[in-house]
């Protein structure tokens, strides 16, 4: 090509493209003054574009020209009565057209469609017709009538083009199979064509369901299923489904070799074309001996007193699949501690045992007493408690937190009992009658029973210090929550004495002069039981001398004198032999079981009479040693 044929075919290219730039130009401006209704100057545009000769915007031009003649049409007053044209064509995606009514001042126009509506607007119809979605044509007449004529005009709204889509066009399924649905978006009927024996196909309005079943074949498989219109017009969905897994099994899937090492053989099932070893460790040789065995050797082992275990992989190539391979210790001539303890990594429990309570009482008075007030107010109404024993049995659950480290959870009932024996001469005054009273020395012997039973829930941190494989020691450590089920506390004893006289009462009050100069004597046996987690107690008074019947003392606190909930911690040591094991722990109540509305009232007063002296600041805390025998499900 010389020079002047480039420059030739650039002017038709530069032409070209100026003349399309242009033409858009006009149609845009053309809009702008159609929008604005500026009908003059958008028909000169419109015009300008169709000489402009341009394909893309000469149809729509052309059209717009003619809307415009329509709605500029002048309507001839002088003119019989009639209308500017008696047929109105508007495509299937609706629109409006117009038409003038010539002729007479006074015109009515109607209508009986719901699909098209009209507007009367100065001589002119506006008919505006919503979209076709069918196939058909559709049509209707609108009546336009003036005085005692009347013309029709014969709307026609396009058919729509044949519409058949679908929402997919490529599925895949898995090999396990499953069912997918398809939206199909037409307004032709429409049926399912070429389906594959392992597609079933359930067809509903405007959608199909595809539901393939499971392959079983390590090949993949695909298909075509073709959707077509009674027009010819097909949708073609592409069908996928993954290879199913191959069949690979094996005779054995543990092995389990001696110190020494040895031989094992194993068979192979498969379906596959062939398959190889994965990976295998260093201490074992494979051999394939034929087209489904393997026979797989292991070396002694080291003496080191560890395990070995590792896995020996087979893969076809879709699939691989483990055996597992473990090689017991050879130990050294010099028998060394393993580094672990055997046994399931989760385990379960039981124990019992011997329970020794160490009752630890304490008050910021002058003295420490029981919730029994015997009317001293000084140390010789001191408490001590003894003679404590019980049992204590439990299940736990024993856990593997990281290598020797264990958690230990459990719930344990606990049973126990105590004693404080109260012993010491008490000045009594007990009131007769109005004039006189009984005063005198009292000898008193009263022995008070305890018997305690609690709920108890340990948390403990648990180390293992192992000794051999089957034996360790375990050195525990955590919080305890107790919850009192119940506690008594008996009272028995009696009061006497052999030397009371009647005194003189003086406006209420015991005067030091006589009433008469006999010697009276005093005997009774009390016996009583306060509910240490309630607010009621019941106690008896029966005398064995005079006339006195059984006097009933009963009695209701503000408060009760224990707190049922309770924390603490425990400190132990345990031996364990092949799940056997023996213990001994400590437990160390942290929290204060008195409840302090009994302790600093009168407490349970059995004299009728209360100390000069209140005791404040009482701290009572249950502590307890127990010795334990137990079982852990660990092998």
């Amino acid at each position: 090509m010389n020079k002047k044929q480039l420059l030739y075919l650039l002017m038709i290219i530069f032409s070209s493209q100026m003349t399309a730039q242009t033409c858009r130009e006009l149609y845009l401006q053309a809009n702008s003054y159609f929008k604005s209704g500026n009908y003059n100057e958008a028909k000169k545009y419109y015009q300008k574009v169709v000489a402009c000769g341009d394909k893309m915007y000469l149809l729509d031009a052309e059209a717009r020209i003619n809307t415009i003649n329509e709605i500029t049409y002048k309507a001839n007053k002088t003119a019989p009565f009639g209308l500017s044209k008696n047929e109105v064509i508007i495509p299937y995606q609706g629109g409006d057209a117009v038409v003038t009514v010539n002729g007479g001042s006074s015109w009515k126009v109607s209508i009986n469609s719901d699909w098209c509506t009209i507007r009367k607007s100065g001589s002119q119809i506006i008919i505006s017709s919503k979209e076709n979605t069918e196939l058909n044509d559709r049509t209707t007449k609108i009546q336009v009538t003036s005085g005692m004529q009347f013309r029709t005009i014969v709307v026609t709204n396009e058919g729509a083009p044949e519409i058949l889509r679908s929402s997919v066009e490529n599925i895949m399924f898995p090999s396990e199979g499953e069912t997918n649905t398809v939206d199909i978006f037409a307004n032709t009927n429409w049926e399912i064509k070429d389906i594959p024996e392992w597609i079933s196909v359930n067809k509903e309005t405007g959608k199909v369901e595809l539901t393939a079943l499971a392959n079983n074949q390590n090949v993949a498989r695909k298909a075509n299923v073709r959707i077509e219109s009674p027009s010819n017009s097909v949708i073609i969905i592409n069908i996928f489904q993954g290879a199913g897994e191959e069949k690979l099994l094996f005779s054995k899937n543990e092995l389990k070799f001696g110190p020494n090492g040895g031989d094992e053989y194993i068979k192979v099932y498969t379906d596959a074309e062939d398959w190889k070893f994965g990976d295998f460790p260093h201490w074992c040789q494979l051999t394939r001996i034929s087209n489904d065995s393997i026979k797989i050797h292991c070396a002694p082992n080291a003496p080191i007193n560890e395990m070995r275990e590792a896995s020996i992989n087979v893969t076809t190539g879709l699939q691989t699949l483990g055996i597992n391979v473990s090689q017991e210790p050879r130990p050294m001539i010099v028998q060394m501690p393993d580094l672990g303890i055997g046994g399931r990594p989760l385990s379960f429990g039981i124990t019992a045992g011997y329970l020794f309570p160490m009752i630890s009482a304490s008050s910021g008075g002058n003295f420490t007493g029981s919730p029994v007030n015997y009317a001293l107010g000084n140390n010789k109404e001191e408490v001590s408690y003894s003679s404590g024993s019980g049992f204590v049995i439990g299940a736990h659950a024993d856990i593997r937190l990281y290598k020797n480290f264990y958690l230990i959870a459990g719930i344990n009932y606990l049973h126990y009992s105590y004693e404080n024996e109260y012993q010491s001469d008490v000045n009594r005054v007990m009131p007769q009658t109005s004039k006189y009273a009984l005063v005198g020395n009292t000898q008193n012997k009263y022995l008070e029973e305890y018997t305690i039973n609690t709920l108890e829930i340990p948390v403990l941190a648990s180390y293992r210090l192992p000794i051999n494989k089957k034996s360790h020691m375990q050195f525990n450590l955590g919080p305890v929550i107790n919850y009192g089920l119940s506690a008594k506390m008996k009272l028995s004893g009696n009061t006497d004495s052999e030397t009371m006289h009647r005194y003189k009462v003086d406006g209420h009050q015991v005067t030091n002069e006589r009433y008469d100069g006999y010697n009276y004597s005093m005997h009774y046996t009390g016996n009583g039981e306060l509910d240490l987690y309630g607010k009621n107690v019941s106690f008896y008074e029966t005398y064995s001398e005079g006339n006195n019947a059984d006097i009933k003392k009963d009695n209701t606190f503000e408060a009760s004198p224990y707190k049922r909930l309770q924390f603490g911690a425990r400190i132990g040591v345990t031996y364990e032999y092949s799940g056997i094991s023996l213990g001994l722990e400590y437990n160390y109540m942290l929290t204060n079981l008195a409840n302090k509305k009994f302790w600093e009232g009168d407490r349970w007063t059995v004299f009728d009479q209360t100390a000069n002296t209140i005791m404040s600041g009482y701290k009572q805390r249950n502590n307890y040693l127990s010795v334990k025998l137990g079982y852990t499900f660990r092998y």
